[in-house]
């Protein structure tokens, strides 16, 4: 009895990886994501920061936007002028989070990432004037995406 009871636990443990498996690749075949290096030239700024506060949740798309504590720019720092700065000149707004046309955008409170921006267009004024909007998919800060993202930042 005992050993019939093994081998259903095994069979049913084979089933469970298997559809975890096939479930997690259908869900990432259906985001496609750009080139680091279309995602770097297209957009106008890239910083690295930590997510501060999340606000301006809009039900209607299910989208919200960020205060972001700005640790380094790699990208377009003269750009960010005063206006777009907050708090003394360290936090920018960022929106599009939870855009579904952007892959990995979602983030919490104190998570630290490299972001692909870029200024808000006029047509989402003023909801979103002086903010910075995701341009792509956030990026998780390890040394080699830093490495790598600089490099296409310095055209290596």
């Amino acid at each position: 009895m005992g050993t019939q009871r093994r081998q259903t636990i095994r069979h049913l443990y084979g089933w469970t990886i298997l559809i975890v498996a096939v479930l997690s690749q259908r869900c990432h075949g259906t985001c496609p994501e750009k080139e680091l290096q279309r995602r770097e030239e297209e957009a106008n700024i890239v910083l690295t920061g930590t997510v501060e506060e999340i606000m301006n949740m809009d039900p209607v798309h299910n989208t919200y936007s960020c205060k972001v504590r700005v640790w380094r720019y790699l990208k377009g720092k003269t750009m960010v002028n005063g206006e777009v700065l907050l708090d003394g000149g360290n936090k920018v707004m960022i929106g599009g989070f939870g855009d579904p046309g952007i892959c990995d955008n979602r983030v919490s409170t104190g998570d630290t990432r490299i972001f692909f921006v870029n200024l808000a267009p006029e047509y989402m004024w003023p909801a979103h004037k002086n903010e910075l909007m995701l341009n792509s998919s956030l990026m998780r800060i390890t040394l080699r995406n830093l490495e790598e993202v600089e490099n296409y930042v310095e055209g290596m």
